[in-house]
């Protein structure tokens, strides 16, 4: 009898942040016999019982995803703990309140940790039960490492030949900006402090109009940069679920600004001269690729602040000190200082592990064959908890399909299609076939891997016996 395949899941949030580094880890998994489910993590919950019980990588660990989880866990699908929201924040306080749910963080049975601040962070949470934390870092580093540049220079090419010598500005402000009117979190928080301040805490206020002047100073800041480099680009690039109108308001009297939200950060950093952000992975990003990065912080906040992005870049604290770093940068004058360097490479590999030697996804498959290894000895499936969870998993999906068909209102309806399209849109299997051939290319491996789509958004990659 020949042995069961070894099977895993990997959903994918947003798209354009986390697809191509899912269908390289995919490809590393595959290579070691896995057959791996990567596509849209909405449709994967949706047919969670149409699955076969495989691994499931967790894309965070917030109580959000508590019924999921939950399911997962009756269907007999076997979850490893991951975080893709929170690689910066202000304080593990912080990171604690905001990304790990009290009861989400029971469900994993191992966790897959960046580095090692997380880990401290996970082992010392007051709802940690015990389960292995292993240091792997993220297969979206891996395609930041020079070894895998090559994936994204057809890509980089195109736009510097569309937008020529252009300066990147990477906005994160989805809470006070987002794309549906009044559903930022900081957005509610302010409209109910102005109605009855007392119905909103000090810190959430607090936090609210930080978050609100500082995206105002740089919509100031856009047009300021605009006006000073008239003969470059300026690219706003928002956080996937921002509005772009409001930037394209601010900048509407600079001819040399365009507000673009499309494919993978990587390429824009590579191709852009310098980048200019505040508290964003796109500083960490930046720096690891080696492309000239500034926080620019007209505000500052112990509290508030994310420090890891912050103090891999330059900072600027004035307009005036970050045109002169632009200035500097676009003329390709920028000299990393070595002694800045050397703290902050220190840094980093606090947070940051297999920037060098095998890859994250290397790493990580190593985990999950040990743990897939482990789950022999397991006892066997409880079927009423399983055929509980086949029930709950049919009847969600139906729930959830009336609603998005008959419940909503046609400006609801069409606005939440869009914005399901703008996070993952609708894909082919050439666009994971042309993936998975890439990598193939550039590494020299995974020549035995086929691809097929499972169903809308999901597909599978398993290599050929």
């Amino acid at each position: 009898m020949s042995t069961p395949r070894r099977r895993l899941i990997l959903p994918v949030e947003v798209f354009n942040r986390e697809f191509d580094a899912k269908v390289l880890l995919a490809c590393f998994a595959a290579e070691r016999g896995f057959s791996v489910i990567v596509g849209s993590k909405r449709e994967i919950h949706l047919k969670m019982d149409t699955l076969p019980q495989s691994i499931y990588l967790a894309i965070n660990l917030s109580d959000r995803n508590i019924i999921v989880d939950s399911l997962l866990t009756k269907l007999g699908h076997r979850i490893a703990g991951g975080d893709e929201e929170g690689i910066v924040y202000s304080s593990p306080e912080v990171y604690i309140k905001e990304k790990l749910g009290a009861e989400v963080f029971k469900k994993p049975e191992i966790f897959l940790a960046w580095g090692p601040e997380y880990r401290h962070i996970w082992e010392n949470h007051s709802d940690y039960q015990g389960a292995p934390i292993h240091i792997t870092g993220n297969p979206r580093i891996d395609l930041l490492r020079p070894e895998l540049r090559l994936f994204w220079e057809a890509q980089t090419q195109k736009l510097r030949k569309q937008y020529g010598q252009f300066i990147l500005i990477n906005s994160n402000y989805d809470r006070i900006n987002n794309h549906r009117p009044g559903k930022g979190e900081d957005q509610q928080i302010l409209k109910a402090a102005k109605a009855d301040p007392s119905s909103v805490s000090a810190e959430d206020l607090a936090l609210a109009t930080y978050h609100r002047d500082l995206f105002q100073s740089f919509q100031a800041m856009a047009s300021t940069i605009a006006q000073s480099f008239p003969d470059h680009t300026i690219v706003i690039r928002p956080h996937p679920s921002e509005s772009k109108a409001s930037w394209e308001e601010a900048t509407a009297d600079c001819a040399n600004v365009q507000v673009v939200f499309e494919g993978n950060i990587v390429p824009w950093l590579l191709a852009a001269q310098v980048v200019i952000h505040n508290s964003c992975t796109t500083g960490l990003e930046s720096y690891v690729l080696g492309t000239p990065v500034i926080a620019y912080r007209p505000l500052t906040s112990d509290q508030f602040d994310r420090p890891l992005p912050n103090s891999l870049s330059q900072q600027a604290f004035t307009l005036d000190e970050l045109q002169t770093l632009v200035g500097i940068s676009v003329k390709g004058g920028y000299e990393p200082d070595p002694s800045v360097s050397a703290t902050q490479q220190t840094l980093i590999q606090q947070y940051i592990a297999f920037l060098e030697g095998p890859f994250a996804s290397e790493k990580i498959v190593e985990v999950l064959e040990q743990f897939d290894n482990s789950l022999n000895d397991q006892p066997a499936m409880n079927m009423r908890a399983y055929l509980s969870g086949k029930t709950q998993a049919v009847w969600r999906r139906i729930k959830r399909q009336y609603n998005a068909s008959f419940h909503m209102g046609n400006n609801n309806r069409q606005e939440r299609h869009q914005y399901l399209r703008h996070i993952f849109p609708d894909i082919e299997l050439t666009d994971v076939e042309s993936r998975v051939e890439n990598f193939q290319k550039i590494l020299n491996r995974f020549q035995n891997l086929q691809t097929r789509r499972v169903t809308k958004g999901i597909f599978e990659v398993t290599a050929s016996r």
